[in-house]
């Protein structure tokens, strides 16, 4: 049996697109397109979220982003309902068992602005269950989708025949 023709092309293409060079450069555009799309689709209140995505680790095998607000998974994957009740062995100034306490003129972030004082009490509270609002996962596959990253690819395999 004889050759193949074009072998000595085809696995260079093969190299030039699985090499450790180019997965780097479209690990870091993921990465940037991800964050970019991520900010503008985070919900805002205080863009608390938005200023807490950052890049992950980048290496030749992965890219990663990261969310480090403490509330992020739940507004991504959403959260169960919620029983929440003073904690144990407190007492009020009354003499029985201690109240949750809220309302009243709030800083931003929940604080008692000076001198104001609650105006709700309650031995416990319900939060019910809230939806996910998913943010991260749509802007990971939006950067995916990205016309620059298949382009990538594209340059790396016709480059190298």
């Amino acid at each position: 049996m004889g050759d193949l023709i074009g072998a000595q092309a085809l696995n260079a293409r093969i190299d030039a697109v699985s090499g450790t060079k180019l997965r780097g450069r479209v690990g870091k555009r993921w990465q940037i397109l991800t964050i970019r799309n991520a900010k503008i689709r985070a919900p805002r209140k205080t863009s608390n979220l938005s200023r807490t995505i950052h890049e992950g680790e980048l290496t030749e095998q992965y890219a990663s982003v990261v969310v480090s607000a403490n509330y992020a998974a739940a507004i991504e994957l959403g959260r169960r309902a919620v029983d929440i009740y003073p904690r144990p062995g407190r007492v009020g100034r009354n003499g029985r068992p201690a109240a949750l306490a809220w309302g009243g003129a709030r800083r931003l972030s929940g604080s008692l602005r000076t001198g104001a004082s609650p105006t709700t009490f309650a031995r416990a509270v319900h939060q019910p269950a809230r939806a996910a609002r998913p943010f991260l996962r749509p802007a990971a596959q939006d950067a995916l989708a990205d016309e620059g990253i298949v382009a990538e690819f594209v340059v790396a395999w016709n480059g190298a025949a």
